[in-house]
């Protein structure tokens, strides 16, 4: 299967969003680059997908992109606190998403997911914990904004999740009935 995207297009974007000159198109850049890939990601938790380790890769680039210097946080007490908080949060909630979505097995043994009500709440619960907890970090502390937070977050939270839903499938899940695996397959 060809991929997706193709790879100079995924060069090109990987050198934009690692060339940070701190100015506003750099940070319009990073912007919708994470918007772009959140948007794509979280499309794909509510269409019935397999569970395998090719979200793996999307998680790497993510991680990759939010240790692109400056970092994820400054070497301060306040900002490190934050950072690693932060993190916490994401863990708990991509471990929260995966333990509550359905899951299947289809007659062949493979594995899917969907994402449903329980799923989107719980997303729309990390990001506004996360913006809250930036903005007590920047409020209360000055620990200025810095989008490569973002996508580490976004990269764990995610790993999290992957983590949890491909050890649960690996656990005898009921096979759905016969009616529902071609829809299931299908996507």
């Amino acid at each position: 299967m060809p991929p997706m995207i193709p790879h100079d297009l995924l060069t090109t974007a990987a050198q934009a969003a690692g060339h940070d000159d701190g100015g506003d198109f750099t940070m319009m850049f990073n912007t919708v680059l994470v918007v772009g890939i959140t948007v794509f990601i979280l499309i794909r938790q509510f269409t019935t997908r397999e569970v395998n380790n090719r979200m793996y890769f999307w998680i790497a680039i993510l991680i990759a992109r939010g240790c692109v210097p400056p970092g994820p946080s400054r070497l301060t007490a306040a900002g490190l606190s934050f950072f690693a908080a932060a993190m916490v949060i994401s863990v708990i909630f991509g471990w929260l998403r995966a333990a509550t979505m359905p899951m299947w097995k289809d007659g062949t043994g493979r594995v899917f997911r969907k994402g449903g009500g329980m799923t989107l709440l719980l997303w729309a619960l990390t990001v506004v914990v996360r913006l809250g907890l930036g903005l007590v970090a920047e409020a209360g502390f000055g620990e200025p904004f810095n989008i490569d937070a973002l996508w580490m977050g976004m990269g764990v939270t995610l790993a999290a999740q992957q983590w949890v839903m491909v050890r649960r499938g690996a656990s005898a899940l009921p096979v759905r009935a016969a009616a529902a695996a071609p829809a299931a397959a299908g996507g």
